[in-house]
């Protein structure tokens, strides 16, 4: 499987937009790690530069950390590599005969969930920080708190403002509904393959795996899923999010009146009623003059009222959603109000 993954991923296209933030998003197999592991690795040894390699949480760290070698070391026949803690290191083979051999770092290993202890630490020569699979698949884990913040804490630490320090989110096209496309309202579009956003500062590369997905449709493998399971085919081979559909998605007629706006931990939205149709509609977009409740404690004040997700007005909503007539301007805006739906 990786002789087909490796023939297709070209890290070229997202690395041409010199974006600080870097979201790569491409089927499972597809290469992405591999290619960036090789990366990091050529720049460490050719250029002395340092990485990171980041994960969520230890239980995840542990064993990526110990193959971190294994696949990509054929690459450099010239170098041995090893993990000594939790450092990434390397030493030609010329040395291999030393009694006292020397040893050079080139990375970090490291999770986001620790990453607070970090603080005072210093990372100079940094200049990539991986953080694979930072969307989390279904049924495994939990994201961290305001997870979007915790990591930007992070790259501060790391990049202590010199603009040396670029970040690469890698994962896998599971879901919408992850942190960091909440938080900057990242929108993926059909046939959409790069979203540029703030100036440049951050990229979100969604890699055509149109090439990649005929190669695996040729494998037992690619015959048994798409025999078996379409669904997990769609996602995992041919890079299409799950969550990110047309169900519910209508826009707000102008007959509507406005209800209230409702802050949830995952943004502020308008809630519209149209009082004909008996229909509901939740939007980003919000009027001038306005009523907003929060979900959230530690937001109260200012104009804003605290509701509790068994107040009248989250219960209406909620009892409308049941039946069938709340409806959101994106997929986005709908999977954000899910969780108080759920509850």
């Amino acid at each position: 499987m990786n002789a087909i993954a490796l023939a297709y991923y070209n890290l070229s296209k997202v690395l041409s937009f010199n974006a600080v933030y870097n979201f790569v998003i491409g089927a499972r197999g597809l290469g992405k790690t591999y290619g960036f592991k090789k990366k990091v690795i050529k720049d460490g040894i050719t250029k002395g530069h340092e990485f990171i390699y980041l994960r969520r949480y230890k239980s995840e760290l542990k064993a990526a950390r110990d193959s971190f070698f294994a696949d990509v070391s054929a690459e450099f026949p010239e170098q041995d590599f090893r993990v000594n803690g939790h450092y990434a290191e390397y030493s030609p083979i010329t040395l291999r005969d030393q009694k006292k051999r020397e040893w050079f770092r080139i990375g970090y290993f490291m999770c986001l969930s620790t990453a607070q202890t970090q603080k005072s630490v210093s990372f100079p020569k940094v200049r990539t920080i991986l953080y694979d699979e930072f969307i989390i698949e279904k049924g495994m884990l939990h994201y961290l708190p305001n997870e979007a913040v915790v990591f930007t804490n992070f790259f501060s630490t790391v990049d202590r403002n010199k603009d040396k320090t670029r970040a690469f989110f890698l994962a896998n096209s599971v879901s919408i509904d992850n942190p960091y496309f909440v938080h900057y309202r990242i929108q993926p579009k059909d046939g959409e393959e790069f979203i540029k956003k703030f100036d440049g500062f951050m990229i979100v590369h969604l890699a055509d795996s149109t090439e990649f997905a005929e190669g695996v449709s040729r494998t037992k493998f690619g015959k048994f899923i798409h025999e078996s399971d379409p669904d997990y085919e769609e996602y995992a081979v041919g890079n299409s999010f799950a969550d990110n559909h047309e169900n519910l998605l209508e826009n707000k007629p102008p007959e509507a009146d406005y209800v209230y706006t409702l802050e949830t931990k995952t943004g502020i939205f308008s809630v519209w009623r149209d009082w004909g149709s008996k229909k509901w509609y939740v939007q980003e977009k919000r009027p001038k003059t306005e009523i907003v409740f929060t979900l959230c404690a530690d937001k109260m004040g200012n104009g804003k009222k605290l509701l509790f997700n068994n107040d009248q007005q989250i219960s209406v909503l909620r009892s409308a959603f049941k039946s069938h007539y709340v409806y959101f301007d994106s997929a986005r805006t709908r999977v954000a109000l899910l969780d108080i739906f759920k509850r």
